[in-house]
């Protein structure tokens, strides 16, 4: 992360004039207002995934408005972000007052007419650029600017967000740093997505890896030692990540494993009279016929003697 502007080696008697002159380039000058100006502490730490900003606010007091609806960025693009605070966060909202815990997160949208009262904003945050994020999911009204609790995804997508900024973007390789922004911007769909009641759209890298996770499960069919966490572990992803992927198509690493083991052994059953059922079973990865027996019989309705006896001679 590279540091914008620090008051922290500025005279304090400078240091208000110093801060309004350094983010002049990225923020309307009427934004902030500062109340107490002997006082005056500013930080802005930041690092880039290709179009997606990653920022650190520290900032205090200070009161910022906006009171048109006007976007209150120098560049239009990023008018969402996602706020991950570190200490609470106020915000008045034209309807509501938006208040953020430490423990909450928030797509905040920075064309809102809001005020933040006098207070010290401390405050990770991602600029995301509206088209990003709407190729991947239709955003409804109730989901932007409203916090929400970091449970489930969307905990794993702050946690994300701060693992990000501690590393640093700039400490990623090219490709790396693409993949990251891909999954950002993902798990900002599947956890916003989760809460809205609406399927996202995922990116090609997320789409790439749950292609890799069927491709590997094909390929562990008849290993009986095949099971979550190594298949996850060959695809190079942890087993929560995978299973996570996979749900947005409605399975997961276990349920396809086995539903792929069912279906060849129902066509070795139909296609190959001469094996023995009970070296089918073992053949696809189940440990003994009774295994077998009983995940065919509640996939299929019968037990695999009972579908070969439908079939005829």
């Amino acid at each position: 992360m590279q540091t914008i502007f620090s008051t922290a080696d500025v005279p304090a008697a400078d240091a208000f004039a110093y801060w309004r002159d350094s983010c002049d380039k990225f923020i309307r000058p009427d934004y902030f207002n500062v109340i107490d100006r002997s006082g005056f502490q500013a930080h802005l730490v930041a690092g880039s995934l290709s179009d997606l900003a990653v920022m650190e606010w520290r900032i205090a007091p200070v009161i910022a408005r906006n009171t048109n609806g006007e976007d209150v960025l120098r560049s239009q693009s990023d008018n969402l972000f996602l706020l991950c605070p570190n200490i609470r966060l106020a915000i008045d909202l034209a309807e509501s007052c938006h208040e953020l815990n430490a423990t909450d997160l928030s797509l905040f949208d920075t064309h809102s007419k809001h005020v933040t009262p006098v207070q010290p904003i401390d405050t990770l945050c991602v600029g995301i650029p509206y088209d990003a994020l709407a190729r991947r999911i239709r955003l409804p009204k109730g989901i932007v600017n409203r916090p929400i609790a970091a449970q489930g995804d969307a905990a794993l997508l702050a946690g994300f967000v701060r693992e990000i900024a501690r590393i640093g973007p700039s400490a990623l390789s090219p490709a790396a740093a693409t993949l990251v922004r891909e999954q950002m911007l993902d798990l900002a769909a599947v956890a916003l997505g989760n809460l809205a009641g609406v399927t996202p759209r995922l990116g090609a890298a997320t789409r790439f890896i749950a292609l890799k996770l069927r491709v590997t499960i094909e390929s562990k069919l008849t290993d009986p030692a095949a099971d979550r966490q190594s298949i996850a572990a060959a695809v190079g992803v942890s087993e929560r990540h995978a299973n996570r992927l996979l749900a947005l198509e409605g399975t997961s690493i276990r349920r396809l494993l086995m539903e792929r083991r069912l279906s060849k052994c129902r066509e070795a059953i139909e296609n190959q009279r001469h094996r023995s059922i009970s070296d089918i079973a073992f053949a696809y990865g189940f440990r003994d016929l009774s295994h077998l027996t009983h995940a065919f019989k509640n996939r299929y309705g019968l037990s695999p003697s009972e579908y070969r006896s439908t079939l005829g001679h």
